[in-house]
């Protein structure tokens, strides 16, 4: 096992997280393993989407238009 030293950790965090740890009935250091993990983890599948707005006369953009405007600047 490796050890992680985090400097200047917030002292209401640490508070939060202790917090947290006692809900779980975990201590602090496999609290912020559960955490990381969790954080890490790939998705097993990519959010849902809506479908594109209608603008009005119901033009819907496309992916291509979308990015169109991003490069110009109005995005």
């Amino acid at each position: 096992m490796s050890t992680l030293v985090i400097k200047n950790f917030p002292e209401e965090l640490h508070a939060l997280l202790r917090v947290q740890a006692q809900r779980h009935h975990r201590s602090v250091t496999k609290e912020v393993v559960s955490l990381i993990e969790s954080g890490l983890a790939v998705p097993s599948q990519p959010p849902k989407l809506s479908l594109p707005l209608k603008l009005a006369g119901g033009y819907r953009p496309t992916i291509e238009d979308i990015e169109a405007a991003i490069a110009e600047g109005r995005g």
